[in-house]
């Protein structure tokens, strides 16, 4: 401050004006400076400073839709789906053939249960260039969830197409194809699924069940056994191995593995009846054995 502006004010207006020009400096200076403050807010769980500089870049940027888009995602992250909505439909306006707004769409409309209305925009976003794994994937997800499985397996299999080496999406093909009774071909994206993700037991245990299903024993035996490398201590791993075991007649292979499986919690019950259900093992194909401490 100059030596002849300290005569100017009182002593308090010296100070509100020192203030104002303190938090005039504390602006963003420019609607991208906005934007990365609010980052910065949002990934501090800060929602509502985080809104307030994305509604300043809007202010300062008001033609660009993607400050709109940005806003949006915010109050998608703040688990504010509505306001989402308004913004996310208000950037689609102002450029209507930017598939952004319509992918972001039809994951608010998704979240509602409003299945049809998701499609029509995933597919939308998909013809205007977003024609990509990911977007195809919950393309597919969708279609999945209203019960359109032809459309939802040509989706899943356009996801595959675009990142064969993803084991997720071989994966999650995989369990649509056994679910609609196409199991041969579920066999087949679930060992390639396997194969991409060999450290991860989980997809052994699936593709076991699907073995059990189709009859492979010893092959489901390979994947449980696999699974319990990777987490030696699972006990549903250990109790269906026992299952498999005992599908052989090898029943003392079956004991054994059924007392180191040892007493199964709650969760790990539910899932072995669930398992079991999948692997067609709830209609009496297993005789009730003493060393199965889960049943």
């Amino acid at each position: 401050m100059a030596m002849g502006d300290s005569f100017s004010f009182r002593e308090g207006s010296e100070l509100s004006s020192g203030d104002a020009r303190i938090e005039a400096a504390r602006q963003p200076a420019t609607a991208e400076d906005a934007r990365r403050r609010g980052d910065a807010a949002l990934r501090q769980g800060e929602y509502e400073e985080a809104f307030r500089y994305y509604k300043l870049a809007i202010q300062m940027d008001g033609e660009n839709s993607e400050r709109y888009m940005q806003l949006g995602d915010a109050y998608a992250y703040a688990d504010q789906p509505a306001r989402a909505l308004a913004y996310y439909q208000r950037a689609r306006k102002m450029n209507p053939r930017d598939p952004e707004p319509y992918f972001a769409l039809g994951e608010i409309y998704r979240r509602y249960g409003r299945y049809d209305a998701a499609i029509a925009h995933f597919k939308r976003a998909i013809e205007y260039g977003a024609n990509n794994a990911f977007v195809q994937f919950k393309y597919a997800e969708v279609l999945a969830l209203s019960q359109q499985y032809a459309r939802a397996v040509e989706a899943g299999r356009a996801a595959v197409n675009h990142e064969p080496s993803n084991g997720f999406y071989r994966f999650w093909l995989a369990d649509l194809l056994e679910q609609i009774g196409d199991v041969e071909e579920a066999m087949q994206e679930m060992e390639i699924a396997t194969l991409l993700n060999p450290e991860d037991d989980y997809y052994h245990f699936r593709y076991g069940l699907l073995c059990i299903e189709n009859n492979l024993l010893p092959r489901a035996i390979e994947c449980f056994q696999r699974a319990l490398s990777l987490k030696p201590q699972r006990a549903l791993y250990m109790t269906l191995l026992g299952d498999v075991y005992t599908l052989l007649n090898e029943l003392q292979k079956a004991e054994r593995a059924y007392r180191h499986a040892g007493e199964l919690d709650s969760y790990d019950r539910a899932e072995l009846q669930r398992a079991r259900r999948i692997a067609g093992l709830d209609n009496g194909k297993l005789e009730p054995h003493s060393g199965d401490s889960s049943r």
